[in-house]
């Protein structure tokens, strides 16, 4: 499905923000599915938006998806969309990356996640969270240390990165271009 359909689902102020916040279609099957092939089969999203990743990762594989996102309206957003596109297994959690455990999961997907906290070139998603250095080194340092807590076989595909490094433990498994940037592999040996 091509993204202008599948945005046609959300309403004007959603479509508009699309193109600098939301995956593209095309790309959140391909991250699903190197997720999967990797042997993820709980997903988490973090920073999960309307959730756009979970529900093509639903409607296009055998996974469980869940989206964690600090912004409520983005989680009601997010629900509708999957309930109107009949993507049960897919769910939308309302909280912050730096306390929401991630425990359950083995595979997590990372689309920049934290960058509008600090890029002045990005459309904000509202003004509910004013830009913070600070806030955008902890939310990375805290996921850096969940993913690190991980266990062994856990599998990561980021897309236009998340701002920090992977552990050791984790290996790179390969990239490949992905509208407008590169999807990344990794997985905890």
């Amino acid at each position: 499905m091509p993204d202008l359909e599948f945005d046609s689902i959300y309403e004007a102020r959603i479509r508009r923000l699309s193109a600098q916040h939301w995956t593209p279609v095309r790309v959140a099957a391909r991250a699903a599915q190197l997720l999967t092939r990797a042997g993820a089969r709980h997903i988490l999203d973090v920073g999960s938006g309307v959730g756009k990743f979970c529900i093509v990762g639903a409607l296009t594989t055998d996974a469980h998806f869940v989206g964690v996102e600090r912004r409520l309206d983005l989680v009601e957003i997010a629900r509708g969309a999957a309930a109107h596109l009949g993507a049960t297994r897919a769910a939308f959690v309302h909280d912050n990356v730096d306390v929401f455990p991630f425990t359950g999961f083995d595979g997590f997907y990372l689309y920049n996640p934290f960058h509008e906290q600090i890029n002045r070139e990005v459309s904000p998603i509202d003004g509910a969270f004013p830009r913070s250095n600070a806030a955008y080194r902890r939310f990375i340092d805290k996921t850096t240390k969940k993913l690190s807590a991980s266990p062994s076989a856990t599998a990561v595909v980021m897309f236009n990165g998340y701002g920090g490094t992977l552990s050791r433990e984790y290996t790179f498994r390969g990239d490949e271009p992905a509208g407008n940037d590169w999807l990344e592999l990794w997985t905890k040996d």
